[in-house]
């Protein structure tokens, strides 16, 4: 696990206080609505989840911290003179 990703987790746990989250608890750490996390499951995309039953599903915050140090996009500035 990289050092960002793990930052990411303390910071998902100090908030949630649990490794696994609701629908509606990743869609605010992530910032995504439950509707954009319902169509990635649907296409099968997007972060893994774990689903009890057929209408509880969950996410781990080591895999929600996966997906955003992913996701980021790294940008490199040049000078022109």
């Amino acid at each position: 696990m990289l050092d960002e990703e793990k930052v990411i987790v303390e910071l998902l746990y100090k908030k949630f206080g649990c490794v696994l989250l609701s629908k509606s608890e990743c869609s605010r750490a992530i910032g995504r609505s439950i509707s954009s996390l319902d169509r990635d499951r649907k296409n099968g995309c997007g972060i893994p989840y774990l689903q009890e039953n057929r209408s509880n599903v969950y996410y781990s915050i080591t895999d929600i911290a996966k997906y955003m140090s992913d996701r980021k996009i790294k940008t490199v500035s040049i000078d022109i003179y």
